[in-house]
């Protein structure tokens, strides 16, 4: 094959079901789950994605997806899209196949968002499109120490889900969810949320997991800082995890201090990479590991 001659399609998530193994394989080869456990906004029944292919008769050579979102930050909003599987099949890289959808998918975005939020293992691929580093997330390593035995931190379900809700709305910068889409999340495959409850009702709740991704890390937290603090070391019990990975939200600074007997070391992260109507590319653009794609 030469030079780039396929056309771009945009497809709806009816019309992308038929190529999910492939991106299984792609994306997450080897995983025990797939693109529909692990970003389920996007690929679930029930999602609500806009996907870019170029296909050769029913072969799909090249694919990206996005949805759009709104980022509340204090009292202002940002319309967002949260783009990502940006993904060619091997035989047919190098040729400008997912320059290609990825620049189909912005100039459908034109007008429409904000920003472009994505995460990306090769920023300079995507500074070509005119994306730009938001700048580091903070990552605390925590180390289990003896357990405390309590008995008010347990798993959550779905009884929990509107407090849950409730308590992600608090949050000073979040993507906002419904009640539904909260439910959805909460409900992904290979992920697991434990509570603090008091006086019957779940006070906060952290997140660990999500399909394929996110394992290992804490990556979605609600509620005060010191009751998390209370939370994350019997949560780390009950998952059975030694060490673990916690993606701090940059608002929650006093939790690391709350944390400190926990934590033996904080690395700084690549946060998304951000390409903003307007000049300033570097507003803080915080994502919830829930809403990642």
């Amino acid at each position: 094959m030469g030079a780039l001659t396929h056309s771009v399609q945009r497809l709806d998530r009816a019309g992308v079901q038929r190529f999910l193994p492939l991106l299984d394989a792609w994306l997450l080869e080897g995983a025990a789950y797939g693109v529909q456990q692990t970003w389920p906004q996007l690929y679930r029944n029930d999602g609500e994605g806009a996907f870019f292919v170029v296909t050769e008769g029913d072969e799909l050579l090249s694919h990206c997806a996005y949805r759009t979102a709104t980022l509340r930050d204090g009292s202002s909003d940002r319309t967002i899209a949260l783009l990502g599987s940006v993904a060619t099949a091997p035989g047919a890289r190098g040729q400008g196949l997912a320059g290609a959808v990825l620049q189909a998918a912005l100039d459908s975005l034109r007008g429409e968002v904000d920003e472009v939020l994505l995460w990306a293992e090769r920023p300079e691929l995507y500074a070509r499109h005119g994306f730009a580093p938001s700048g580091d997330d903070a990552c605390l390593v925590l180390a289990r120490r003896p357990r405390r035995t309590r008995d008010d931190v347990r798993l959550a379900d779905v009884r929990d889900h509107a407090a849950l809700h409730a308590l992600h709305q608090q949050k000073p910068r979040r993507v906002e969810r419904s009640l539904r889409t909260m439910s959805t999340l909460l409900t992904t495959p290979g992920m697991t949320t434990l509570v603090l409850e008091r006086d019957g009702e779940a006070v906060a709740y952290a997140c660990t997991g999500k399909g394929a991704d996110l394992q290992g890390h804490w990556h979605e937290l609600g509620g005060a800082d010191e009751d998390l603090a209370q939370l994350l070391p019997e949560a780390m019990h009950r998952t059975d995890q030694v060490q673990a990975a916690l993606l701090l939200p940059p608002y929650r600074r006093p939790l690391a201090a709350l944390l400190v007997d926990h934590v033996v070391d904080e690395l700084a992260v690549a946060g998304p990479m951000v390409r903003s109507a307007q000049t300033d590319a570097r507003r803080p653009c915080w994502i919830d590991g829930l809403d990642s794609v």
